[in-house]
């Protein structure tokens, strides 16, 4: 495998971790609001259910956890491009509304509409 194409692999990879970690953020937060309007829309006691919506946001809080370690990762392995890739290239994501940092891509790159 090639230098670019195992570049391509991890970040693939990389981005369908923080996709995952989103989407478990998400639903568990879903859990947690239909736990909270069952409870309050039939009027039932806040001592039912009261260690599931617990554990519920315990969970939320270690998801939250977890994709702020992917993103530690992703900027370490975005550290780590220049040298797998080149040291002329910045590497980019799928998606857009990224913080700039000044840099725009060099080298083999070019920047497009």
């Amino acid at each position: 495998m090639q230098r670019r194409q195992l570049a391509q692999t991890i970040a693939d990879a990389l981005f369908q971790a923080e996709d995952s970690a989103d989407i478990s953020l998400r639903d568990a937060s879903a859990l947690i609001n239909t736990l909270t309007n069952a409870r309050l829309d039939h009027r039932l006691s806040a001592v039912l259910g009261a260690d599931a919506l617990s554990a519920t946001t315990e969970a939320v809080r270690a998801l939250g956890e977890a994709r702020g370690r992917l993103v530690a990762a992703h900027q370490a392995l975005a550290g780590a491009a220049p040298w797998l890739v080149g040291h002329n290239v910045v590497l980019t994501g799928p998606m857009t509304g990224k913080p700039d940092d000044g840099t725009r891509p060099a080298g083999r790159l070019r920047e497009v509409a």
